[in-house]
């Protein structure tokens, strides 16, 4: 099942409702990306984050830093 690790937000499930009043069954995702995460323990993973999350904050996203630009 597609779950945000930061808020554990998954999917929800419901009715599509049409104009004329017809009842579909429908299922909705979060928008979840694939992002590796900055632990400050100077350890990083990758882990699934909603976009909701990341847009808060809530996740360090780990910067990739090329050999010729660290000295």
């Amino acid at each position: 099942m597609r779950r945000c690790d930061i808020c554990g937000k998954g999917s929800q499930h419901g009715n599509r409702v049409s104009k004329t009043y017809h009842h579909t069954r429908h299922v909705w995702l979060p928008n979840l990306h694939k992002v590796k995460a900055d632990f400050g323990d100077g350890g990083a993973r990758r882990i699934n984050v909603c976009t909701q999350c990341l847009r808060s904050g809530f996740v360090v996203k780990k910067v990739h830093v090329p050999k010729e630009a660290r000295n």
